[in-house]
């Protein structure tokens, strides 16, 4: 009986010892490696509060993160999170697909040295390429008292949160970015230059940053800037077409494009009136960010473009 316990207490304390060695294995990990999925979203591998691996999506044209209602409650214990049956907003509308909304809470997600912090709802049949999806504007550093910058470095494959003193070495482009959307979501104003074969148009406006978006840009028809761009005589002329998620849009592919000083050849382009809530001229999306390292001051609102 009495070696019984011992040989317990021994792989009680081997397991505990391997705990503590791949929580400091996870802590001292300064980037979380990204991959592509098949969606063409951007996500890591990660633990989850220190106990549960997640598959994460980085995002930035949501709110509040979202996870998976069979993900959650499987793992709600490990979780450590409380949540409450929703009453309110019942559905989600993701890049065209309806989710229905469970439960919702707020509250903290700590991850490597990364935590999530601000609301958490849960979706039923949320298991698309990845259970959980976090808006990167609600990353923290979990060391460097709750800085706010995250650095995305997407051919490189890294997402990075930096410390204040880090971000003191980055250079590039800086753009002031605002919040004055709906949802709070991250925008940056400034000019987008297209070049079609008839002439050079400008559209200058305030723009939502969508790292859920597959297009360079996807622009709102609804916006009275857009609207003038597609005017009669304009030379701006759309093609029928559909999006990703199956609903009709038009489609653009000027000869070039400049987004914030930034040129891109034969991007594809798409104006919709779907986007009815938003109130900016548009979104810029993923094309914007390959190529080049992005360092987003969550703090002070500034956006730090490298080529």
């Amino acid at each position: 009986m009495a070696i019984g316990m011992k040989r317990l207490a021994a792989i009680a304390l081997c397991w505990l010892f391997i705990g503590h060695l791949l929580y400091a294995q996870i802590d001292k990990v300064h980037y979380m490696p990204l991959h592509r999925t098949a969606s063409g979203h951007y996500a890591f591998y990660t633990l989850l509060n220190d106990k549960v691996m997640g598959h994460v999506m980085i995002e930035s044209g949501i709110y509040a993160a979202v996870v998976d209602s069979a993900f959650f409650f499987k793992h709600k214990k490990e979780l450590g999170m409380e949540v409450y049956v929703n009453d309110m907003n019942k559905e989600m509308n993701l890049g065209g697909k309806v989710y229905r909304i469970t439960h919702r809470t707020k509250g903290k997600l700590p991850m490597g040295n990364v935590v999530y912090k601000g609301e958490v709802l849960i979706l039923a049949d949320y298991m698309n390429d990845a259970p959980i999806t976090l808006p990167i504007q609600n990353l923290y550093h979990r060391n460097d008292w709750g800085s706010r910058i995250v650095m995305l470095d997407l051919d490189g494959g890294k997402l990075q949160m930096l410390t204040r003193s880090e971000l003191r070495q980055c250079q590039g482009a800086r753009y002031k970015m605002n919040r004055n959307t709906y949802g709070r979501m991250p925008a940056v104003k400034g000019s987008v230059v297209l070049d079609t074969a008839e002439e050079r148009v400008e559209l200058d406006g305030n723009f939502n940053i969508d790292l859920g978006n597959p297009m360079l840009l996807y622009l709102r028809e609804q916006s009275t800037a857009v609207a003038k761009l597609l005017g009669e005589g304009s030379g701006v002329v759309p093609s029928s077409g559909t999006s990703r998620s199956g609903q009709a849009v038009k489609v653009l592919a000027p000869i070039q494009c400049t987004v914030l000083g930034c040129t891109f050849e034969r991007p594809i382009i798409c104006f919709t009136d779907k986007l009815s809530r938003f109130t900016t001229e548009g979104l810029i999306g993923l094309p914007f960010f390959r190529g080049r390292i992005a360092v987003f001051d969550f703090e002070r609102n500034y956006l730090y473009i490298e080529d």
